[in-house]
């Protein structure tokens, strides 16, 4: 995470302002959570029993056993549900600025969009009594490669991410949704959602560099997400 940030905080103020952890809770400067414990439910929602089939253009390859083994390979580093228990606890707490504690809970299961979509949930997702609550559902979460003939980066060396920066490189895009309910469980709660991306250095594929790359880049995302929430708010 050090060297994705450190990269791009290199390349110019502008972006450094974008990126960096204060400017995620900067917005927040009268701390309306202070001295409060809050938590927050970390989820994914997609169709978890859906089963991709080959067409006219694209031939469809099942996972095999040693892939779904494999911690490393792409269909475990791009699955939504993994990425989203992934996010970081610095970072969820970022949704609270101020509190005096966030306890986060993350539910593994991804919720199945087309049984129960968001809209059906008319309260809170998680089962909870605090008063300082929030759901954060990662709704989409996938990458885009302009160039993917271009020779692979060493993660956190040699500039990769100033690159990408800058000449619109890979990008690791996520779709958050999160709700927080005032205090209790009533009144109109806060809503916010926002797709965004943040860059992804060009590392090889199914490799300890991409699952490091990948995880960084969604950190930054829900940091930059953070700020989204904590204008909402004024």
């Amino acid at each position: 995470m050090r060297a994705l940030k450190a990269s791009i905080c290199g390349a110019t103020l502008a972006l450094a302002a974008l990126t960096s952890p204060a400017a995620a809770s900067e917005g927040a400067n009268s701390r309306p959570y202070a001295g409060m414990d809050c938590e927050v439910h970390v989820w994914s929602i997609g169709r978890p029993n859906f089963v991709s089939k080959s067409n006219a253009f694209v031939k469809y390859t099942p996972p095999t056993e040693e892939q779904l083994a494999d911690p490393h390979s792409t269909v475990n580093i791009f699955n939504m549900s993994k990425r989203a228990m992934a996010l970081g606890d610095e970072q969820l707490s970022m949704l609270f600025p101020g509190a005096n504690s966030v306890n986060v809970v993350r539910h593994p299961d991804m919720i199945d969009r087309d049984v129960t979509p968001l809209k059906s949930f008319k309260g809170r997702i998680g089962e909870s009594d605090s008063e300082c609550y929030g759901d954060l559902v990662v709704r989409n979460l996938y990458a885009l490669f302009p160039n993917p003939d271009a020779p692979y980066q060493q993660y956190g060396l040699g500039g990769g991410v100033i690159a990408s920066v800058i000449a619109g490189g890979d990008r690791l895009v996520i779709d958050f949704w999160f709700r927080q309910w005032p205090g209790g469980k009533k009144g109109k709660p806060l809503v916010v959602k926002r797709k965004n991306d943040t860059p992804l250095p060009h590392v090889a594929p199914e490799s300890p560099d991409m699952l490091a790359a990948v995880t960084d880049s969604a950190n930054l995302n829900l940091e930059i997400f953070a700020e989204t929430v904590a204008k909402k708010r004024k």
